[in-house]
């Protein structure tokens, strides 16, 4: 039986290390001078992304010909961009690879770093602004 809370207790420990929000609580902040950090692929990102006036794309996973992989310079990327006191919203499509970033940046120094949970997926289902190609050319 202790088996099985084991994976419990890893996911409860990776979670609380990184303080996860919602896409509503992101929004606030976000308005409040957050910065959002899309941690998503430029592909990904220029296909659609969270409207706000502070976003930065740095892709926390890389496409090569041999599938995605960590992109090896993310800390580095992110610390030319900002600085370690930055109030940071990190997010993604889903929110695995924003949970993940958010951890590496909290370990990395970040003081003020929030994981946005659901990812863009969720801010698109709960109809908050974003800023897409085709809303660019209905204007």
């Amino acid at each position: 039986m202790a088996v099985s809370v084991i994976p419990f207790l890893l996911l409860f420990l990776l979670s609380s290390s990184a303080a996860t929000i919602d896409v509503h609580q992101a929004k606030a902040l976000i308005q409040t001078g957050s910065l959002y950090l899309d941690v998503r692929t430029v592909e990904e990102f220029q296909n659609g992304h969270v409207d706000a006036v502070n976003i930065l794309n740095i892709p926390y996973m890389l496409n090569t010909p041999n599938g995605k992989v960590k992109n090896p310079d993310f800390l580095k990327e992110v610390s030319l961009a900002c600085n370690k006191e930055d109030h940071l919203i990190v997010g993604c499509q889903l929110g695995m690879r924003s949970l993940s970033a958010t951890t590496d940046l909290l370990s990395d120094g970040f003081k003020n770093v929030k994981d946005m949970g659901g990812g863009y997926v969720d801010w698109v289902k709960n109809k908050l602004p974003v800023n897409t190609p085709l809303a660019k050319e209905e204007l």
